[in-house]
């Protein structure tokens, strides 16, 4: 079974991706900030990483740096609504700090699904 680790400073999201996820066959973890989930990538070496971009802390795309850093060949989808002060999209940016995919916010399941069985195709539904 796979392991998807989710990186998401909003509870709601991870519950609600987590809970989705395992439903389809997912083994899932998750990290409430970029420096848990860095530890949990350490500890568990996912099979693929969903990463929120904007997060206090350590945001988003520090944390692809740091995946990116420890291995280039874990797929990493990251996701974002955007700041609510600032028009600024960073999905772009993250796919430039080596996010495969990106997903904008909110993000429907289907969508997450796809992303998710396009970056892991065989392990879908371990």
């Amino acid at each position: 079974m796979a392991t998807v680790l989710i990186i998401d400073d909003d509870p709601a999201i991870r519950d609600v991706f987590s809970q989705f996820l395992e439903n389809n066959g997912y083994s899932v973890e998750t990290a409430a900030e970029g420096k848990e989930g860095l530890m949990k990538m350490r500890q568990l070496t996912p099979d693929l990483i969903i990463t929120d971009i904007i997060m206090p802390g350590m945001d988003g795309l520090e944390v692809l740096q740091h995946i990116r850093n420890y291995s280039r060949d874990v797929p990493v989808i990251a996701i974002s609504g955007g700041m609510k002060t600032s028009a600024i999209n960073f999905l772009p940016l993250a796919k430039r700090f080596g996010a495969c995919k990106s997903l904008k916010k909110p993000v429907a399941q289907d969508a997450l699904l796809q992303a998710v069985k396009e970056l892991l195709p065989s392990s879908a539904k371990g």
